[in-house]
């Protein structure tokens, strides 16, 4: 038994230690694999999966044309005038990216990401004019090459001006190029307006202005202590009940009475 347990322990130190060297071989190789597009000055691009350069790239009016660049890390990147015409720009990620003069004059753009790009805002945020939300207005910013569709709530169609509820909502606007279709995601933010909450409805109101009084003129009535009718309220209740019932008894009392007497009376006069 002791033997069998010992034996068992030797694999898997053996097995760890493989795992070990394994790790060591495949990391380096896994990192030299990493695929560049692009690497020239502070322009570094490389695909998703390898994660975009911390602080993002900075291509401005770099001449990307016809450059294939399929599922592209541009998140962050400052592409301000840079050239991506008849680019493969196919699930690329331009998420806070800065695409201000940009061409994108024939880029195929088929599932590529254009959230908070300048486009559209990532959030708008607005505060509710009443309890049903706030209009919110949205133009998008397109850059050469690309044409804006339809924004989107769940398949339905959403304008400039629509009112969104109190809450988060999220939409998502699609945009398009001569070689596919993009999206942008946007946050829509409505806080509640701290005047524009409705009132309670009230448990009692208050009593209607004698004739003499006009519709406008001010209140000079002190406010009714409600609790304190409810309670003398109350208490009348209870006293008119015990009266009601005292009235009954005194009322049924004299005509027991009377049928006592008026059974004795027969009594007597049938002896």
């Amino acid at each position: 038994m002791a033997r069998r347990i010992a034996i068992q322990r030797g694999r898997m130190s053996l097995i760890l230690a493989v795992v070990g060297v394994v790790g060591l071989v495949a990391g380096p190789a896994a990192a030299a694999s990493a695929e560049v597009f692009y690497d020239e000055g502070g322009c570094v691009v490389q695909q998703v999966t390898d994660g975009a350069p911390a602080g993002g790239s900075q291509c401005a009016g770099v001449d990307f044309g016809a450059t294939s660049m399929g599922q592209a890390a541009f998140m962050g990147a400052n592409l301000a005038g840079a050239n991506l015409s008849g680019s493969k720009l196919q699930a690329a990620n331009f998420t806070g990216a800065n695409l201000e003069g940009a061409n994108f004059t024939d880029a195929q753009v088929e599932g590529a990401d254009f959230t908070d790009s300048g486009i559209l805002p990532g959030t708008i945020t607005a505060e509710a004019a009443d309890a049903n939300g706030a209009p919110i207005e949205f133009a998008p910013v397109v850059p050469l090459g690309l044409t804006a569709g339809d924004c989107m709530i769940v398949d339905v169609p959403v304008v400039s001006g629509t009112v969104f509820p109190i809450g988060d909502s999220g939409m998502v606007c699609k945009f398009s190029s001569s070689n596919g279709t993009a999206i942008a995601v946007v946050k829509i933010q409505v806080t509640p307006h701290p005047e524009a909450t409705e009132a309670p409805t009230p448990l009692f109101t208050d009593e209607p202005t004698t004739s003499g009084t006009t519709g406008t003129a001010a209140s000079t009535r002190q406010p009714t202590d409600w609790g304190l009718i409810a309670l003398v309220g109350g208490g009348a209740v209870v006293v008119l009940a015990l009266g009601v019932v005292a009235m009954v008894i005194s009322r049924r009392r004299p005509a027991i009475v009377s049928g006592d007497d008026s059974s004795d009376d027969s009594a007597k006069s049938d002896d």
